[in-house]
């Protein structure tokens, strides 16, 4: 649903108890939302206005034309007022947000044309209930467990060698269930431990000490500011296979100026949130958490040192790991890219709805 049709369906009191509910706590949390919602609201009530005075005039006139004849001279004893003068800035704010409203529509109705927007698009990639790992569990046969698909996917990193692991909050937000899996990892339950909803931020652990009795995590959440133009590079999951993107940090500061987050140009798609963003020296610098729609190879990374500050406020220092050197400084991209995909990991979340 179009956001001009939500703001509709609000005003008009179409929205169930918690549609409606859930549609107030998104104009509390979000200021983008809610400013859009505003201009809407000013539109529809200059509008009204507008449509309320012409009405009254053509009721005016045709009294006048009724007592007085069509050809009679009316005199005012105000100076004319238009409605774009009267209104002032309201009226501009509206007509800029009734022209937004149009381009949409025909973006919708226009072949060809798709729809662009600012606001920060989250990366969890959500799926339909099919039957492919059901066919991929038959055809394997017995080599493979068949699983019932996932209701949404994303990446996720390990923070330490005791099992703790880092994803965005928004993939794992009402799951009944999560897992961890990997080329070199079987499906593995995990369970949430922490979350930062402020930071779009969870952290999960997996209790089976026989998948972590190994684990010798090569990287660590950097606790020093990035310079901009510095290379950086990133490893997800947008699809079942493992994909590696690199770029460029553009920007100390993420989307709408939010200092909690980079920017960074690189491709990003849904199943990237939560990927670990890396500089060259291997050390984990942010988590991936969204992009802008009308952007190309733009998206935004929340801030390794927002990440330990968050870890430190809620009392779980020894979560994160140590600054201790990277293992996978020095080397050469291939070589770091073999040493960290054992620590980056496909999640997969099941919900109850």
């Amino acid at each position: 649903m179009r956001n001009t049709d939500l703001f509709d369906n609000y005003l008009n009191g179409n929205l169930g108890t918690q549609e409606t509910s859930d549609f107030e706590s998104r104009l509390a949390a979000d200021e983008v939302f809610a400013n859009a919602f505003n201009e809407h609201k000013t539109l529809i009530a200059a509008l009204k206005e507008h449509n309320e005075i012409e009405k009254l005039k053509s009721q005016m006139n045709l009294i006048h034309e009724k007592e007085f004849g069509g050809d009679a001279k009316v005199i005012s004893i105000n100076k004319k007022d238009s409605f774009i003068r009267h209104y002032g800035k309201t009226a501009l704010v509206a007509a800029s947000t009734a022209l937004i409203v149009v381009l949409g529509t025909v973006a919708v109705l226009t072949p060809g044309v798709q729809q662009t927007s600012n606001q920060i698009t989250e990366l969890g990639l959500k799926l339909k209930a099919s039957n492919e790992a059901i066919v991929e569990g038959i055809k394997e046969g017995s080599q493979k467990p068949v699983h019932a698909p996932a209701n949404m996917e994303g990446s996720a990193f390990a923070l330490n060698n005791a099992g703790y692991i880092i994803t965005s909050y928004h993939i794992i937000n009402g799951a009944d269930s999560v897992f961890v899996e990997n080329k070199g990892l079987e499906r593995t339950l995990a369970k949430v431990v922490l979350t930062d909803p402020r930071l779009d931020l969870a952290v999960l652990k997996i209790d089976n000490k026989e998948v972590t009795k190994n684990w010798n995590v090569p990287f660590s959440l950097s606790g020093k500011t990035t310079d901009i133009g510095e290379k950086v590079f990133t490893l997800g999951y947008p699809r079942k296979d493992m994909v590696y993107g690199e770029g460029a940090l553009s920007s100390l500061s993420g989307y709408s100026n939010d200092t909690t987050m980079y920017q960074v140009s690189i491709p990003v798609n849904p199943g990237n949130s939560g990927s670990p963003l890396l500089d060259d020296q291997g050390n984990v610098i942010g988590l991936i958490r969204g992009k802008v729609t009308s952007a190309e190879a733009t998206g935004f990374a929340v801030k390794s040192i927002e990440i330990i500050r968050s870890i430190h406020d809620q009392g779980a220092d020894s979560i994160r790991t140590s600054g201790k050197k990277p293992m996978a400084k020095g080397l050469k991209r291939s070589d770091q890219i073999k040493r960290i995909n054992p620590y980056v990991f496909n999640i997969l979340v099941y919900k109850n709805d």
